[in-house]
């Protein structure tokens, strides 16, 4: 019988595929974020509060940061 996956948040998720593109290069430092409303149709969630809530972390993480009317970036 297979083991039982544990739940993921969808937060998290976003957050692991942000982290992997970052480090593969294919979203190096500068580079601009898809806006909340792409990144949540990328991620297939219904919610942009959602792909907010991964951004936010990685803001306070230090890995992306934020220039308001601008936009996300990936911190060098």
């Amino acid at each position: 019988m297979p083991t039982p996956r544990k739940f993921e948040p969808h937060y998290r998720r976003i957050i692991a595929d942000i982290r992997r593109r970052i480090d593969s290069g294919e979203w190096p430092p500068g580079h601009k974020l898809p806006s909340t409303k792409e990144l949540a149709e990328l991620y297939d969630v219904g919610s942009h509060s959602t792909v907010r809530q991964a951004i936010t972390i990685l803001i306070e993480t230090g890995e992306l940061y934020g220039h308001q009317g601008l936009g996300v970036f990936v911190a060098e």
